[in-house]
């Protein structure tokens, strides 16, 4: 088949979403079909960022129009093609599948949350496109194309029962693992009573991956426990933010890492044992099975339906909760043998997101959506 592949972000696969869609690309190519992605890389240089993602459904649409009889399916993330969709002959142009990387109503209502509780102020802007015009043009992509992809269930049920996406034409997917994060030769023990407890929230230090509630959490967790250390792993921001945030009394015992190469997270991972991922909203986190996959026990509240049992490979938390927080990492640091079982169950559960394997799930359904739409 010829693929074509659409990101609204520069391609740099040391960010998630760009990263999916480069391993989907590789694993595509190496089963022989061809492949190309259009991305922010495609658009001139000098457009600004936010321009970018406003106008990058047009640039989309002119160039499909371009290269659309060569094409046998368009892959567009949530909104790249919205404009296409409204004006394609479905006889004669490629199976449209809209892949969700996060759905943007979750998202939204997820600001509106913290907006109401007092921990974020909403710019009065933010109505006129992110939570308006934005939320459209999702919704059309989705409703208009062949096939809907999302990666966790409580983005799969919003989109069929509020935006009113054909279910039958509905599917969950995954993210997946690299070869190279498979099998990692990882062999956890169980906790010794003098050895370090270390825990690592990997991911952008911002308010959607639930700093806040990290923060009110681990304060206590560090005063109480002073075997524990803390890492956050790829910030985007200096250790003096993150730190801001911190009782200086345990600064001694933080460990910031504002950047790194996709590669280097294993190395970096080396020594914990805990991933906390309090996150108010995810689509499919690669950081998380990335982690599981380096041998951590997850202490998360992202919920996705496929995976993750409470209390067998992770202990599953509810969103903007930190007394969950705490008592579930108390669990841990107090139950050696189970915090042992759980990291065990967590690298097992990890070994099952072969990219190899979920790129040849969607490609079955590309065949599927090819089948109806010729038929």
């Amino acid at each position: 088949m010829n693929i074509l592949l659409s990101i609204h972000h520069e391609m740099d696969i040391n960010a998630g979403a760009a990263n999916a869609t480069y391993q989907l690309l590789r694993q595509y190519e190496q089963s022989g079909h061809r492949v190309t992605v259009f991305s922010y890389d495609n658009l001139p240089a000098y457009l600004p960022g936010k321009l970018k993602g406003i106008l990058f459904p047009f640039y989309l649409f002119l160039h499909i129009r371009r290269s659309g009889t060569e094409l046998d399916i368009v892959d567009a993330s949530s909104g790249d093609a919205w404009i296409w969709s409204l004006f394609r002959n479905k006889r004669k142009e490629p199976a449209l599948v809209t892949r969700s990387h996060g759905l943007e109503h979750t998202m939204h209502e997820g600001l509106l949350e913290e907006h109401k509780r007092g921990n974020i102020k909403l710019s009065w802007k933010y109505p006129l496109y992110h939570g308006g015009l934005r939320l459209w043009e999702v919704a059309v992509s989705f409703r208009k194309a062949d096939g809907a992809l999302f990666l966790n269930q409580q983005d799969y049920l919003y989109a069929v029962s509020r935006l009113k996406v054909k279910e039958a034409r509905t599917r969950l997917v995954r993210n997946g693992l690299p070869a190279d994060f498979l099998g990692l030769p990882v062999s956890p023990s169980v906790i010794q009573p003098d050895e370090p407890v270390r825990i690592a929230q990997v991911g952008s230090y911002i308010l959607r991956k639930g700093i806040k509630y990290t923060a009110d959490a681990m304060n206590v967790i560090l005063r109480e426990y002073p075997q524990v250390e803390l890492s956050f792993i790829g910030t985007g921001c200096q250790a003096g933010t993150v730190l801001a945030d911190y009782d200086p009394a345990v600064h001694s015992r933080i460990r910031v890492v504002p950047s790194y190469n996709h590669n280097e997270l294993p190395a970096l991972l080396s020594g914990h044992h805990i991933k906390l991922l309090p996150t108010l909203s995810e689509g499919y986190p690669l950081s998380l099975i990335e982690a599981m996959a380096c041998g951590l026990a997850p202490v998360t509240s992202f919920k996705t339906g496929q995976f993750l049992q409470d209390n067998e490979d992770a202990l599953i938390i509810p969103a903007r909760d930190s007394g969950a927080i705490i008592s579930s990492l108390k669990q841990l640091l107090e139950e050696p043998e189970r915090l042992y079982a759980i990291r065990l169950k967590a690298y097992e559960t990890a070994q099952q997101h072969d990219w190899s394997r979920i790129a040849g799930e969607a490609i079955r359904f590309y065949e599927e959506l090819r089948g109806r739409t010729v038929g």
